[in-house]
């Protein structure tokens, strides 16, 4: 009785999870679930993005970027916008200016990413101070969050 419930349990699990994982139709060309309406990526200058690139730098080790956090970011570009090419999962590439709490200015890239939150249900952003990446996490110049 008891294997019973389990696999009536464990059957009903992956029922669930390939409905959420399979697309809503077969036109849409989306590799995790998201809700209907929604727009794939908040714009480069959202409020919402430009405060997950200040965190994600915020979030490096102390010593990486010398301690230097983000106050804002100017001069906000979209470099590029690319969805449904070698990956259907959209991402957004921009750049801008940093201030930085130190006083001075660099420029900061970022990748806007679909589906690369929390269990694939949200966006996520990736952030490089292109002249203060002394370890080249993100290649020379950031060149990982940026077009090719």
């Amino acid at each position: 009785m008891l294997i019973a419930r389990s696999a009536r349990l464990i059957l009903s699990a992956l029922t669930i999870c390939a409905g959420i994982v399979a697309p809503a139709s077969a036109e849409e060309n989306r590799a995790y679930f998201s809700f209907g309406g929604e727009k794939r990526l908040p714009e480069c200058t959202a409020a919402s993005v430009q405060s997950a690139v200040a965190g994600s730098v915020a979030r490096a080790r102390q010593d990486y970027y010398g301690g230097r956090t983000i106050l804002g970011i100017n001069d906000i570009q979209e470099v590029a916008f690319r969805v449904n090419g070698l990956s259907p999962l959209a991402r957004r590439y921009c750049s801008g200016t940093a201030n930085l709490s130190d006083g001075s200015y660099q420029s900061v890239h970022y990748l806007v990413e679909e589906h690369a939150g929390f269990v694939g249900v949200s966006w996520n952003v990736e952030a490089c101070l292109a002249p203060l990446d002394k370890w080249r996490v993100y290649g020379g110049h950031c060149s990982t969050l940026r077009p090719r």
